[in-house]
C-alpha cells in the first residue's frame, strides 16, 4: 500500500502535538521521515517544507541535551504553515 501525501491539516496536527507535549520529538521525526524514505510526491510546497522541518526535529544542538530547534522556532514554523505569521 502506497503512502499518500499528508494534508496541511495533517502536518499542522503534528506541530500541535509536539508543541503541546502530546508527542515527542522522536515520534514526530519518524512520522515526517517516512514521506522522504518512501519517496511520496508532495505537491504542496508549504507541506513539503514543513515536513522537512519536522524531519530532523530531534537533532541535538550539542552534548548538553538541548535541541537544534527550540519550541519557539517550531511555533513560528507552524504559523508560517498556517499563513498567519510573518515569513
Amino acid at each position: 500500500m502506497s503512502l499518500k501525501p499528508p494534508s496541511r491539516a495533517d502536518v499542522e496536527r503534528q506541530f500541535e502535538r509536539l508543541l503541546s507535549g502530546a508527542a515527542g520529538r522522536e515520534e514526530v521525526d519518524r512520522w515526517a521521515a517516512r514521506y522522504f524514505t518512501e519517496d511520496v510526491d508532495v505537491a504542496d510546497p508549504l507541506v513539503w517544507s514543513a515536513l522537512g522541518r519536522l524531519h530532523g526535529i530531534d537533532l541535538p544542538a550539542g552534548p548538553a541535551g538541548e535541541y537544534l530547534h527550540d519550541l519557539h522556532q517550531v511555533s513560528e514554523w507552524l504559523s508560517e504553515l498556517r499563513g498567519d505569521g510573518s515569513e
